[in-house]
C-alpha cells in the first residue's frame, strides 16, 4: 500500500505562489480566491509538517525546504504532465520512444531530418525531451539520449556517433566581404569575431592552428546560446566560429559562408545510449539504425573539410 501523499491540488497550488511569490497573483492564475490559496498552502504545510514559506512585510519568500521541495514538485508535475498527455494521444499501434537530446543538436540537426524517419516508420512517435542538465539525465525515465560523450555516465548501451568540428562563418552580405576566400590574417584584421560566452577561448585556439597570437583575437560581443550566435550571424554581426552541424542548411541554403577553410576538431563526439531493458522491442532498433546512418553522413561530411 501506498504510503500518505498530499493531494494533487496542493502541490499545483504551491508551484504557483512559488513561482509568483504571491498569493494574489497565484490566485488569479487558479482562478481560486486568495483566501482558498492561503488555506491550501496552510494545508499542504500541516502535512508536511515544514514550513515552506518565509513572510516579510506582507511579502512571501521560498525558504531552503521550500526550495528544495520545488524542485521534486516541479518535476513530479512535468512528468506527470507529460504521461497524461501521452497517455490522452496513445494509440496501440504506436511504438513510442522517449528520448532526451542536447538542445542544439535537436534544433538544427536531428528535428530538420525527422521528417524523413517519419516517412518511413509513421508507427513510431518520438517525443524529444531538452537535455540541458545532469539532472535531466538522471532524475527522468527516458528510452534513450543523444548527448555529448563526456556530459556524464551514459546508460547501459551506447554507440558513437559523430565528432563536432568549429567552422568560421559569416553571412553572405556580411560588410565588406566580397564573397571570395580570405586570409585568416585578413579575418583578423577587418571584421568582428563573435563569441560564445561557454567557449570565450575557441577563437584563441582556432587562431592557434595558423600560429597566431593576439589580444584582439579575445575582442568583440559575447553570446551565451548558440541560438543568439546564429542569429547575430544572420544579422551580419560579425565572423563566428559555430558547429557544422548547426549551420549546415545556411551553408546549403547559401545564407551562410565559410569565408576561411579551416575547420577544428573540438574532441566532443554526441553518442547515442539507451537501456538494456526492451530494446528490441518498439521503435529503438528502427531509430538507432536511421540515427546511425545520419552519422555516417555527418561524419564523411567533416572528412571532406579536414
Amino acid at each position: 500500500m501506498r504510503g500518505k501523499l498530499p493531494k494533487t491540488e496542493l502541490l499545483i497550488t504551491f508551484e504557483a505562489v512559488a513561482r509568483h511569490e504571491s498569493y494574489t497573483r497565484a490566485a488569479e492564475e487558479l482562478a481560486l480566491t486568495q483566501s482558498a490559496v492561503f488555506r491550501q498552502m496552510a494545508a499542504l504545510e500541516a502535512f508536511l509538517n515544514t514550513e515552506l514559506f518565509s513572510h516579510a512585510k506582507k511579502r512571501i519568500f521560498l525558504n531552503d525546504a521550500g526550495r528544495y521541495y520545488l524542485d521534486m514538485v516541479r518535476d513530479t508535475l512535468n512528468k506527470f504532465e507529460r504521461d497524461t498527455h501521452a497517455i490522452m494521444t496513445w494509440q496501440p499501434t504506436s511504438r513510442v520512444i522517449e528520448l532526451a537530446v542536447n538542445p542544439t543538436l535537436s534544433t538544427h540537426w536531428l528535428i530538420p531530418k525527422l521528417g524523413e524517419f517519419n516517412k518511413s516508420y509513421p508507427d513510431v512517435v518520438i517525443n524529444i525531451n531538452s537535455l540541458a542538465s545532469v539532472g535531466d539525465f538522471l532524475n527522468r525515465n527516458y528510452d534513450a539520449v543523444i548527448m555529448r560523450e563526456d556530459f556524464c555516465a551514459p546508460l547501459a548501451r551506447v554507440d558513437s556517433l559523430f565528432e563536432e568540428a568549429l567552422l568560421p562563418v559569416c553571412s553572405r552580405t556580411l560588410p565588406g566581404y566580397a564573397g571570395r576566400k580570405i586570409t585568416v590574417e585578413r579575418l583578423l584584421d577587418n571584421f568582428t569575431l563573435l563569441h560564445q560566452s561557454t567557449r570565450i577561448e575557441s577563437w584563441v585556439e582556432w587562431f592557434a592552428l595558423s600560429g597566431i597570437s593576439s589580444p584582439r583575437v579575445k575582442q568583440g560581443p559575447r553570446f551565451d546560446l548558440i541560438s543568439m550566435l546564429i542569429a547575430a550571424v544572420h544579422s551580419r554581426l560579425g565572423v563566428a566560429l559555430l558547429p557544422r552541424f548547426s549551420v549546415q542548411h545556411d551553408l546549403d541554403n547559401g545564407s551562410m559562408v565559410i569565408p576561411c577553410d579551416v575547420p577544428m576538431r573540438t574532441g566532443n563526439r554526441f553518442i547515442l545510449t539507451w537501456r538494456d531493458d526492451g530494446v528490441e522491442s518498439g521503435g529503438m532498433p528502427l531509430f538507432r539504425d536511421w540515427l546511425l546512418k545520419q552519422s555516417a553522413v555527418e561524419r564523411h561530411a567533416l572528412l571532406q573539410t579536414l
